[in-house]
């Protein structure tokens, strides 16, 4: 069997199980005759896969119309379980 064989067997057996709906993985690989560590293993590919497929970027750029004064002492934007703090005296150097 190729390599791009293996692959495309791995994946409709991925995609078999997703659509099964079987939580679990163990008694979805015990009823179709399939080792649970190699499709654990497949399973995490798929995950890396779709997990690391590039997205479009965009900027977002905005003007501030609050007084310095008035401005908070830090912005914070948030994504999921990474944050970014930027503090009032931030200075961007190239």
């Amino acid at each position: 069997m190729t390599r791009d064989e293996r692959r495309a067997m791995w994946q409709a057996r991925i995609e078999a199980f997703k659509a099964s709906g079987e939580s679990s993985v163990t008694a979805w690989c015990a009823t179709n005759n399939i080792c649970v560590q190699s499709m654990y293993t497949w399973l995490k590919k798929d995950w890396q896969k779709t997990d690391t497929a590039p997205t479009d970027q965009q900027w977002l750029s905005f003007d501030t119309i609050a007084s310095k004064a008035s401005m908070p002492t830090q912005l914070t934007l948030a994504i999921g379980v990474v944050s970014i703090q930027l503090k009032r005296d931030f200075t961007l150097h190239f």
